[in-house]
């Protein structure tokens, strides 16, 4: 949605204010098709898109000879990669291109980590403007398993070569946005599009599914 249709529409899409089954969502389903549910395209065929979990996903790609060349998933996936991989020599990644012929930008999608205050107090305050300071996002980026968006940093601040690079990703973005199924109701993001999306890619339309998921989110209107 972000890349086809740019953030208005990938915000609207978001809060429902253009319903599930609009058709410009239902193009985006079905081009996620094309290649989810294109046996020539995913190792182990269609049948193994919802049958996979997502941490075995990336194991295809250290196989020898390899079963897969490429997979598409956040930054933390070299979690769950063989012990003793070393990003940069034995796996790397890359920006996800844009669409050539729209004039989008450079779109990220993720997620991300936020701070709140329970219980306001002067010293709250000043923790969490602490934490919006260079030096406080250096000091987490020397530690790894953080990438900030903040573009006074120094990006040498970062603990590994590939975080540096994720981080640069961030830098060049020309949006960003979280999940949309992490900011849509539980009983939506969590609930009928997660079984949407499996029945999708076990065979159901993508019309029917769109229209499936926008009557459940009706009904909790």
């Amino acid at each position: 949605m972000l890349r086809l249709w740019g953030p208005d529409v990938y915000d609207q899409w978001v809060a429902n204010e253009i319903p599930f089954n609009d058709p410009r969502v239902v193009e985006a389903l079905d081009l996620f098709a094309s290649i989810a549910t294109n046996d020539k395209y995913v190792d182990g065929g269609a049948a193994a898109v919802a049958a996979t979990d997502f941490r075995d996903s990336p194991k295809g790609l250290f196989d020898i000879p390899p079963k897969c060349y490429m997979h598409h998933q956040a930054s933390f996936i070299p979690s769950f990669f063989p012990e003793g991989t070393v990003l940069g020599e034995d796996a790397d990644f890359f920006y996800f291109p844009s669409f050539a012929g729209k004039d989008l930008g450079n779109p990220v999608l993720g997620a991300g980590t936020l701070f709140a205050i329970t219980q306001d107090s002067p010293g709250a305050r000043a923790f969490i403007d602490y934490l919006k300071t260079v030096e406080a996002n250096e000091i987490w980026m020397s530690r790894a398993g953080m990438l900030t968006p903040h573009l006074g940093v120094n990006p040498e601040a970062y603990a590994t070569a590939a975080a540096r690079g994720q981080g640069e990703i961030i830098r060049n973005a020309t949006t960003f946005r979280f999940d949309g199924s992490d900011l849509m109701p539980g009983a939506v993001g969590a609930g009928t599009f997660w079984t949407g999306m499996v029945d999708f890619v076990g065979g159901a339309s993508a019309q029917d599914v769109a229209d499936t998921i926008q009557e459940s989110w009706d009904s909790i209107k």
